[in-house]
């Protein structure tokens, strides 16, 4: 102090010394907050600024359709709109803020020395000049919409009523949770009074939202509305009387919105098919041709819409935004808005083709643009989603399903307990039970997919309606894709694929023969037979029954599984798992269409956990693997294409198949393929015939066509449902018995084979006696849908 004293002698300039240091703390204060909202937040506040001088109209859009390889739409948006009006507008709130505002800028200077009653005064006169203009808005639209006036204000009245009802319950139920929260036993003071009004009286979210007022516009109408949304107008009697005149505009009609209320619809979702009954097993057959009306056609695969968006759909389109810059410049406008972002209201793609193209299919809105400080405007027009063409062919499609459906769901019987299922005649469930399972349709040279079942399916309409019937029936499980989420053991039809990988690596020459003596092991007849040696049979032997011990393709044309036992223990451990593994074991084939299941080998799938027997039981499809009966159709594939594997696909993107060359042996792949045509051709065959009533039927009696295929029975542990969990209820076995196989590769008759065709049915039993009448139903519907068709 007394170095200041020195300094400076006189009080009168200390004085004013101190008067400057005091004067200088806010100045300073407000260089800080100056910089602070110049330098470091200036951008942000430039961009909150300039975003307040813009106006951004929306225009809807049109979701892209889905198509089949015909052509046929198998899912569009059809057109829709509603118009919406801000609730701030129906409640009157919008014109009083309005007022507040207007009035409090014309009348800056004179403001501070109003009265309340003047204030309010001005305020409800120029409200009313704006609720004015709010009903001059709605008598325009209820003319453009052709609706009458009355009706409009009704609508509006019960819009407004039921928000206040909902507000009040609200409000009440926030007081009370509010109340118990504040207080905490103690005495309710003034201020958590307060607090309680403030906190519980917060706006809810139908009081800052549009509701609809007019649905389902017709498109003129509603372009034209769209039209006017960026339209404004001027109120000329907001002038105050003496002040200069100046223009005050506001939108034609405020808080006016068009909504996309669109449906997505699914022109094949039931379609009708026909059955010619004269090519049906004797019991079921009889002259001329039923119609089947087959229901939930391809919902599992084309999936289903839901009415809105989650956080991970917005968070999946800013990452694929950021990620992706080709498809950041589609779908950004310059100045960086997404136009397909997502918005409350927006239907998105919820499973299946649906969703996994999302992305593709959805559409996106056209933006208007007003700059309000120079009235510049510009117009981005919609552009609608991209359509997608699938592999897919929706009639052969229901034709298949209908195939498999039981008659209790209008099919033709095939896909239930028959009489002739069962050799014994005491078939593993009773006779009549439906029977579930999937079925694919590969073409080989391509490997699109034409077809994909599963059984039983359902509709939209029960999904919406009943979604327990869809997801907690543990029978039926529909809501289960058997043809590729499925696991099953595979079985016989393993074993022409074991043949061609035993041969690569050296464990099986082509042509070998391999004495089949009933029993793989010597000194055991009881375990590890041959499915011949039972007593219904005379314990005979394959050997016998061919008169010599089978080579390769006759081992494949009667399933003889000791010769593919003693193949599974030549091959061991490391052999099956990579012979399994080239043909698709342990692979998913990312088809967009939901939870695929990839197969595997191995306990858990873990091959190095193989007991030694394992790999003996592989040989003949048993054991610790399974797979799906895509996974069975693209195998066969492979063997037609001379051991080259082609990724399977749904979607026709254009893009090349991908391709993977085994390198198995020629000689190898022809051995395998002359037991699958033996199979089905010869009379030993197990897939020639069904035997019923003593008397033998030949399944493939079909002109034209050529036909090479397995049968496979598998084993299957049973389904077992606790109906309590680990109450005192029992469980309950509501399937048990094997899973029945049989996969074919078709073509026509002289030519090479062009389809490959698996199916498996659930607790079915024999391959052969079961899903044989049904491939071969299968085979005839590619016909009929012209996919067969004779070289010669």
């Amino acid at each position: 102090m007394g170095v200041v004293r020195s300094l400076i002698p006189s009080m009168f300039h200390r004085r004013l010394l101190l008067l400057a240091g005091l004067m200088a703390i806010p100045l300073v204060a407000m260089l800080v907050q100056l910089g602070r909202l110049t330098i470091a937040q200036g951008g942000e506040l430039r961009e909150e600024a300039e975003r307040r001088l813009v106006v951004r109209t929306w225009s809807p859009t049109v979701r892209g359709a889905v198509l089949d390889r015909a052509g046929r739409i198998l899912a569009a948006d059809r057109p829709s709109y509603d118009l919406a009006i801000d609730y701030r507008v129906l409640s009157g709130s919008w014109a009083e803020s309005k007022a507040g505002r207007y009035a409090r800028r014309r009348h800056a200077e004179l403001w501070p020395e109003l009265g309340p009653e003047q204030r309010s005064d001005l305020v409800d006169r120029y409200a009313s000049v704006f609720s004015e203009h709010i009903n001059r808005s709605y008598r325009e639209l209820a003319e453009a919409a052709g609706v009458p006036e009355t009706e409009l204000s009704e609508t509006r009245e019960q819009i407004v009523a039921g928000v206040d009802r909902m507000f009040g319950s609200i409000v009440r139920s926030r007081r009370a949770s509010l109340e118990r929260e504040l207080t905490r036993g103690q005495e309710l003071t003034t201020e958590i009074e307060a607090e309680i009004d403030r906190r519980a009286n917060r706006p809810i979210a139908e009081m800052t939202r549009p509701h609809t007022l007019i649905a389902g516009l017709d498109d003129p109408v509603a372009f034209e509305l769209i039209r006017r949304a960026a339209d404004t107008v001027p109120l000329a009697r907001l002038q105050a009387p003496g002040l200069e005149p100046e223009d005050w505009t506001v939108p034609r009609h405020p808080g006016m919105t068009v909504e996309d209320a669109g449906r997505r619809v699914y022109p094949f979702e039931t379609v009708v098919v026909d059955v010619d009954r004269s090519t049906l097993p004797g019991p079921l057959r009889s002259e001329g041709t039923e119609s089947i009306t087959v229901e939930g056609v391809a919902t599992q695969l084309l999936g289903w819409m839901r009415s809105r968006p989650f956080a991970e759909d917005a968070a999946h389109r800013k990452e694929r935004v950021e990620d992706d810059s080709r498809f950041a410049e589609r779908v950004l406008t310059e100045d960086g808005v997404d136009r397909g972002r997502y918005r409350p209201g927006d239907r998105v793609g919820s499973s299946g083709m649906e969703s996994s193209l999302e992305d593709d299919l959805r559409g996106l809105r056209g933006l208007t643009t007003v700059q309000l400080d120079t009235g510049r405007s510009t117009t981005i027009d919609p552009a609608p989603g991209g359509d997608v063409e699938l592999a897919l062919d929706v009639r052969l499609q229901a034709r298949v399903q209908g195939i498999m459906a039981p008659s209790s769901e209008g099919g033709p019987g095939l896909a239930e307990v028959q009489p002739w299922h069962d050799a014994s005649g005491e078939p593993a469930l009773p006779l009549g039970t439906p029977l579930y399972g999937g079925a694919v349709v590969l073409e080989v040279d391509t490997g699109e997919i034409l077809a994909m079942v599963s059984t039983p399916s359902f509709t939209r309409e029960q999904l919406a309606s009943d979604p327990s019937s869809v997801f907690e029936d543990p029978v039926r499980q529909p809501h289960l894709n058997r043809a590729i989420a499925v696991p099953y053991q595979p079985g016989s039809i393993v074993k022409p694929l074991i043949i061609c990988g035993a041969a690569k690596r050296g464990n099986h020459l082509p042509g070998e023969r391999i004495a089949c003596t009933g029993h793989f092991l010597p000194n055991s007849r009881g375990i590890m037979r041959c499915w011949i040696y039972r007593d219904r049979f005379g314990l005979t032997t394959h050997s016998a029954q061919l008169g010599h011990d089978p080579t390769g393709a006759e081992a494949v044309q009667v399933s003889c599984n000791i010769y593919f036992y003693t193949l599974g223990q030549r091959l061991g451990r490391n052999g099956v798992t990579e012979v399994m593994r080239w043909f698709g074991v342990g692979r998913r084939f990312d088809l967009g269409v939901g939870m695929e299941y990839p197969g595997q080998i191995g306990p858990g799938g873990d091959p190095d956990a193989l007991e030694p027997s394992d790999p003996i039981f592989i040989g003949i499809g048993q054991g610790p693997v399974d797979w799906t009966p895509l996974h069975a159709a693209e195998s066969y594939a492979t063997l037609a294409r001379g051991g080259v594997t082609l990724r399977p696909r749904l979607v026709r993107d254009g893009s090349p198949p991908e391709v993977i060359d085994l390198e198995l042996p020629p000689d190898a792949i022809d051995e395998a393929l002359k037991g699958l045509e033996l199979s089905v051709n010869d009379a030993l065959g197990t897939g020639h015939h069904v035997t019923i009533d003593g008397r033998r039927e030949n399944l493939w009696d079909i002109p034209g066509v050529r036909v090479a295929g397995k049968t496979g029975t598998a084993q299957a542990s049973p389904r077992v449902v606790d109906p309590d969990g680990d109450g005192p209820e029992p469980a309950e076995v509501v399937r048990e018995g094997d899973h029945s196989w049989f996969v074919v590769l078709v073509g026509p008759e002289g030519g090479r084979y062009e389809y490959s065709i698996a199916v498996v049915m659930e607790y079915a039993g024999s391959g052969g006696r079961v899903s044989g009448p049904i491939i071969a139903q299968i085979v005839r519907a590619l016909t009929a849908e012209g996919y067969l068709r004779n070289v010669g």
